[in-house]
């Protein structure tokens, strides 16, 4: 045992040969990535992550979107892990070319999203690729791979082979000789869940409620807990014979060598999507060192987060916001200009050889493909009319600094021609005064009643500003608020005397002259998880509707769990077409067990109903 001084006042004990990432979990309020990367350079890392890639199908139309779930493993136990937040997915054609790129949100080992794919596409067979921060540490072949074949109905079917079942399981067994390993719920060499799935009748009509209800056991019989997703789409475009299931699940090779401390650039993103980046001095290209620096969002809501460069310019901040925003990356000392800033790009820029298997469709399936392909045009033609899917509400956002001690909107007061103005005659507990030739702004201490010895924190929608000429300029037309805290504020080891927040009624920044100096661009963080539209037909109305419902996918849900008596219940309606349909559910549970199965859903014509059935 190596005795490791994490920070004054506290020691732990580290094997020289297994980093505890039980450790990080218990003290998520002391370990930090900065933190982290200490341990990395002194001790070395055994820990391994691996993912498992769930989607709706295997099979699309161009235009589609591709639901997706994925769980995060820990190779060295094979069950879930909820060390690295943020999974980056990657939809790949041939010549390793990214389609789309997703940064999904990871809580509790699992997550979600989906995404479109281009109408332009050819037909064949693509690649999904997934990975962690983490993960990048190790050879690109250590990712996961999960293969998905396209059809775009308006391209050329040339290339493509059209063989009979027989010939395309015999290169399945071809397929299944590479040197690649298959990792895929349900193997024999691992521990399996059985999934038994009833629905409630044997036959259903158009627009009727489906009741699902599935028991998971082990191979005892014994009820089990487990994580699962669950998917219904037309069985002609879900295959899983042999050679889909090969071509379709995911693909990881072995374990490689363990990298060394000096080999590990990639921190594990424990609390969210880390930005990383350098400040160089524009006329020398040297790093900024040792510098204090801010991240900043802008609008109308104040999201700062301060931390300082190391001896290489380098800098981390935690992207914990989804969707798009535009950020502002400055340091936080006035006196330095002429900087630029480097972001390092999220995604990995170096591929494997792996390559997806040729596009063959089965002989028997073209029928069922072309109603898919039908089904696909019509729903898009009615897309407009039809109730749009629904994004998850995103949490409530607040302040950084918490709850100001006064608010000063302006439309409670008469008109003023600029800022300074309106700090002279209505802020309370502010004022400007000229300090070595510079106009500044200082608080009053509530606690004291005495001026700040130091100047405050000034934001103009939600950005630091350390010009406070420019921000006294600022025409009082444009202001829709004014916070004031009056207190010491403190982030980490950053002491504020104060904060003064002003908040245009744009929200944008357009209200003064920025400089063009700071680095400040458009930035996406994880994607917003975005809910599977499934209609209810739960009313006389709603089942006489004129919009035509023909969705290739009739269901998906990737967050769904059985109780401790391995239980859960399952519903949706099924939509305007009569045809089968194939049930898929797919999950693992907290010991790593896993595995998946399927059931048969048939749709028929819909009978007439009275009003009290």
């Amino acid at each position: 045992m190596k005795n490791l001084t994490l920070f004054n006042g506290f020691k732990t004990y580290v094997r020289e040969d297994v980093l505890f990432f039980s450790a990080l979990v218990i003290f998520t309020g002391l370990f930090n990535q900065k933190l982290f990367s200490q341990i990395i350079e002194n001790e070395g890392v055994s820990y391994k992550e691996q993912l498992i890639l769930n989607t709706d199908r295997s099979l699309y139309i161009t235009g589609e979107k591709v639901w997706l779930k994925v769980i995060a493993l820990n190779s060295l136990t094979s069950t879930p892990s909820d060390i690295s937040k943020v999974v980056y997915i990657e939809f790949l054609d041939r010549n390793n070319f990214p389609l789309r790129q997703l940064k999904v949100r990871v809580e509790n080992h699992s997550g979600s999203s989906v995404f479109s794919i281009p109408e332009n596409l050819s037909s064949g067979n693509y690649v999904i690729r997934a990975y962690t921060n983490w993960m990048q540490n190790w050879p690109v072949d250590q990712f996961c791979y999960k293969t998905i074949s396209v059809v775009n109905p308006f391209g050329s079917f040339e290339s493509l082979a059209l063989q009979s079942p027989s010939s395309i399981n015999s290169t399945a067994k071809e397929i299944s000789g590479s040197g690649n390993t298959i990792i895929k719920p349900g193997s024999p060499d691992k521990a399996e869940i059985q999934f038994k799935i009833t629905p409630d009748k044997s036959e259903y009509s158009t627009r009727e409620k489906v009741k699902l209800m599935i028991i998971a056991t082990d191979l005892s019989g014994k009820p089990i807990e487990s994580d699962l997703s669950v998917s219904v789409a037309k069985t002609g475009i879900v295959y899983f014979d042999e050679m889909q299931e090969l071509g379709s699940d995911n693909f990881q090779s072995s374990p490689s060598i363990v990298p060394e401390s000096k080999d590990i650039h990639y921190l594990p993103e424990l609390e969210g999507h880390l930005i990383y980046g350098i400040i160089r001095v524009k006329e020398t290209g040297e790093p900024l060192r040792n510098s204090g620096v801010s991240l900043s969002y802008v609008g109308k809501i104040a999201r700062c987060q301060f931390s300082n460069t190391n001896e290489l310019g380098e800098f981390y901040f935690v992207i914990r916001e989804p969707g798009i925003n535009e950020i502002v990356i400055q340091p936080m000392d006035s006196d330095i200009t002429g900087y630029y800033v480097e972001i390092r790009q999220p995604f990995n820029s170096n591929f494997s050889n792996f390559q997806p298997s040729l596009f063959r469709i089965d002989s028997t399936s073209i029928d069922k493909i072309n109603n898919a392909v039908i089904s696909m045009q019509i729903n898009n033609l009615y897309e407009p009319f039809r109730q749009k899917m629904q994004t998850t509400p995103m949490r409530a956002i607040h302040d950084f600094y918490g709850k100001p001690e006064n608010t000063i909107l302006m439309a409670d007061y008469i008109e003023l021609s600029t800022l300074r103005e309106v700090v002279k005659e209505i802020i309370p507990n502010v004022y400007a005064l000229k300090q070595n030739g510079k106009l500044e702004l200082k608080l009053i201490n509530k606690l004291q009643s005495l001026p700040f010895e130091n100047k405050p924190l000034v934001l103009v929608d939600g950005v630091p500003m350390y010009d406070f000429d420019k921000v006294l300029a600022i025409n009082s037309k444009e202001i829709e608020r004014a916070d004031v805290l009056n207190k010491r504020y403190f982030f980490s080891e950053y002491i504020f005397d104060g904060i003064l927040s002003f908040v245009t009624k744009k929200g944008n920044l357009s209200a003064m002259e920025f400089d063009n100096t700071i680095f400040r661009q458009v930035y996406e963080g994880c994607q917003l998880t975005e809910e599977f539209y499934s209609p209810k037909y739960d009313t006389d109305l709603s089942k006489s509707g004129r919009i035509p419902d023909y969705r290739n996918t009739l269901y998906w849900n990737p967050d769904i769990s059985t109780d401790k008596d391995g239980k859960t219940f399952v519903e949706f309606y099924t939509s305007d077409e009569t045809t089968d349909y194939t049930i898929v559910v797919r999950g693992i549970s907290a010991d790593g067990k896993s595995g998946f199965s399927t059931a048969s859903l048939k749709v028929t014509e819909r009978q007439f109903q009275s009003n009290h059935e």
